[in-house]
């Protein structure tokens, strides 16, 4: 079983570039807290859950500087970075995925992070993977991070948070993760200039939001079919978004 603790390890964390929105779950780096564990690398913030087998959320910066002529990785890596006592899933987790038309979802897409191969590395920890299906993440999923990485190419920069809600019994065909009902992201889309992205947020930037059924047929390729609120996505999931945002904003 493939790792990489090693390049992780190595890496120099700066988290606040990856959250800068907050911490809408309140996670924590708690060994003992299963349901909302909180990773923090230089690509990305995860709210991880060890009872799900996936992450609750993941948040990152996106510029064009995060794009480039980087490799995919072509493995998946077990996360040994994940505390001890925390069930570590491998893609060999994931067999039978594609009999039921799921995939291994990317919640931090591969292409976001194509600056370094180190950097496409790490978007391939096993803890930055939900269960998502063949439709939705090769469909309209991919479409939307197409479109926020040409948003980012046109001089801008995107706050991005997403992850999974509804959850009932289902699970994948290992049982080491569960099947959520819908798959959601938020983006804040500002341009790109000196000091963080939070010091520049103002009430004219655009956010896009959208809850998309994780479902393996009848689904729009179109993302604006999916539009919903930051407000209903609280909703769905009981997390408070924007903690990080001046009251006034």
């Amino acid at each position: 079983v493939l790792c990489c603790t090693a390049f992780q390890a190595n890496a120099t964390i700066d988290a606040s570039l990856q959250m800068q929105l907050g911490n809408p779950s309140s996670a924590t780096a708690d060994t003992n807290n299963h349901d909302h564990y909180l990773i923090q690398r230089t690509v990305e913030a995860i709210d991880y859950s060890d009872h799900l087998g996936e992450p609750n959320w993941a948040s990152w910066d996106l510029t064009a500087g995060d794009v480039g002529s980087a490799t995919r990785s072509t493995s998946y890596y077990k996360d040994t970075n994940l505390p001890p006592n925390f069930t570590r899933l491998t893609t060999d987790d994931y067999n039978g995925v594609g009999n039921i038309n799921f995939n291994r979802g990317h919640l931090c897409p591969s292409e976001d992070r194509t600056d370094t191969s180190a950097n496409n590395k790490l978007v391939f920890f096993m803890s930055n993977i939900m269960p998502q299906s063949g439709p939705n993440n090769q469909g309209v999923w991919e479409n939307l991070e197409s479109d926020c990485r040409t948003f980012a190419s046109a001089g801008n920069e995107l706050l991005i948070i997403c992850g999974p809600s509804g959850f009932g019994t289902r699970t994948i065909p290992s049982g080491m993760a569960y099947i959520a009902s819908n798959v959601w992201k938020i983006a804040v889309i500002m341009p790109t200039n000196s000091g963080t992205a939070l010091s520049r947020l103002n009430v004219t930037n655009r956010v896009i939001a959208v809850s998309i059924p994780n479902v393996t047929n009848g689904l729009s390729s179109a993302w604006q079919t999916y539009l919903t609120s930051p407000r209903q996505i609280e909703q769905d999931t009981g997390f408070a978004f924007f903690s990080a945002v001046p009251a006034n904003i």
